[in-house]
């Protein structure tokens, strides 16, 4: 609407002055509408380029508004002698709607205020024109101002209910799929567990154990280990598939094996050097293993500590990568291994 106010119906009174500054203001006006156009096809409204933008072309327009107004004689200023305070009202109004309405409103009423002004020096009859034309210009201008940030509200309430929405299914969605998951881990430790108990019950009937029993047993035992260690963290086994299997292999060759890992995924290297020392208390008649890693503010510290059958037994590892570091301890039939990694 503005490039056709200014094109077709202000042209002719803003060429054909004969004050320079008209034409110039004309020019600027022109140059404004077309940077407008660049302005509102901005694809992110709240970047400082967009701002430093529109401030450029909001003051622009204020100063094309200005001289227009200062050129035309008090009595013509009811006129389209003084066509800049309507058109280039909406120009402003384009350009600033996405800042405060009370500023908006300042900025649009301030151009008719001057006009005002102006026409005070040709007396009564003019100011009445001029308050007329004034309310005329406001009258529409600002509830369209209103209605226009009344939409962007709206619009903005939908866009944040949207994503209120959005959220609620995404957790929803996520919800279920953790619960099937860990109703796939319950059937997967009932398979395990079930046939287990049900030898053992034959067992308890008379039945006497047989060494594929036991076998079993412990098998089932390390799948448990592994499910629940799994079921505990939410982002998997926290000691990785690699160490998990040394351990499992561990109890099925008849060792008890606990583990209590107060942290969430282990390093990977502190995770290989835990399985080499795993591999290493294999090679020992180790009865009983427990692995313990508690995080401190500074690292992580990993404990091994094997029940050994043989206090004469040599415990034989590498050296261990940077940044780790390793102490072992032998007390009779106990050995600690203890693993630290820095944070």
């Amino acid at each position: 609407m503005c490039g056709v106010l200014l094109l077709v119906l202000y042209r002719a009174d803003a060429l054909d002055n004969p004050a320079g500054i008209q034409r110039v203001a004309y020019l600027a006006s022109i140059g404004a509408w077309l940077a407008t156009a660049g302005l509102m096809a901005w694809p992110e409204r709240g970047t400082r380029q967009r701002q430093v933008l529109a401030t450029t072309l909001s003051v622009v327009t204020l100063a094309a508004t200005t001289a227009v107004t200062l050129t035309v004689p008090a009595g013509l200023q009811h006129t389209n002698a003084n066509w800049a305070i309507g058109v280039n009202g909406w120009l402003l109004l384009t350009i600033a709607s996405g800042v405060r309405l009370s500023l908006l409103v300042l900025w649009l009423a301030l151009p008719v205020v001057l006009a005002l002004a102006a026409a005070i020096p040709a007396g009564p009859p003019e100011i009445a024109v001029m308050c007329v034309r004034a309310l005329g210009i406001l009258g529409l201008q600002i509830p369209i101002a209103l209605a226009t940030r009344a939409l962007e509200r709206s619009a903005e309430a939908t866009r944040q209910l949207q994503l209120t929405q959005d959220a609620i299914r995404t957790e929803q969605f996520v919800a279920a799929a953790l619960h099937d998951d860990r109703l796939r881990r319950s059937r997967t430790v009932a398979a395990a567990v079930e046939p287990v108990l049900a030898s053992l019950a034959d067992v308890a009937a008379g039945t006497a154990p047989d060494d594929s029993l036991r076998r079993s047993s412990r098998i089932a035992a390390a799948q448990v280990r592994r499910l629940l260690a799994a079921w505990n963290h939410d982002d998997g086994d926290p000691l990785g598939d690699e160490l998990s299997a040394c351990l499992d292999d561990l109890q099925a060759a008849g060792t008890r094996i606990e583990v209590a890992v107060h942290a969430g995924q282990l390093p990977p290297v502190l995770r290989r050097a835990t399985r080499d020392v795993v591999r290493a208390c294999a090679r020992l008649p180790v009865s009983r293993l427990r692995l313990t890693a508690v995080p401190t503010p500074t690292h992580l510290s990993l404990s091994v500590v094997a029940r050994t059958g043989n206090p004469g037994a040599r415990f034989v590892l590498g050296p261990v990568p940077a940044p780790l570091a390793i102490r072992t301890t032998t007390i009779d039939e106990t050995l600690w291994v203890e693993l630290t990694c820095p944070l």
